[in-house]
């Protein structure tokens, strides 16, 4: 590794960070309100905010996370958003990802909100041509 690539990569170990933000990062044992980061390795750290180009998260637990390309093992995270996610066993509540390989279980992802907002939308047609059908016969 060349001197230049040593100061754009960051390692934070054990330490309490408010806001960070660096080109890569190395977060390990350590809790970050704001992580910004083109590269970002997050192992056994609780982070609130994960903004990344490239992310590689493990044993951690994080709030919110959205990057291009995830990979993302034993952690717990809120709400994920990319376009290309490799998890294993790895528990989501919300997950919007166009592609997502491996062992993830999720509260809520694309699939499901589009059902639930497809489900919504042809309730709410039956229940007014119900509506529209009552007040025909009642005339």
């Amino acid at each position: 590794m060349s001197d230049s690539e040593r100061s754009s990569h960051e390692r934070v170990e054990g330490q309490r960070i408010e806001w960070y933000s660096t080109e890569a990062a190395d977060i390990d044992r350590s809790a970050v309100n704001s992580l910004d980061a083109r590269d970002a390795t997050v192992t056994r750290a609780i982070v609130n905010r994960l903004q990344s180009e490239d992310a590689d998260i493990a044993q951690s637990a994080v709030g919110s996370a959205m990057f291009d390309r995830g990979t993302i093992r034993e952690s717990n995270v809120g709400a994920i958003a990319g376009r290309s996610v490799a998890c294993d066993e790895v528990r989501v509540g919300v997950l919007a990802a166009p592609v997502v390989r491996g062992e993830v279980h999720t509260w809520l992802d694309l699939r499901a909100a589009f059902a639930i907002g497809f489900g919504i939308a042809v309730g709410k047609l039956l229940i007014g041509a119900a509506a529209l059908i009552i007040r025909r016969v009642s005339r």
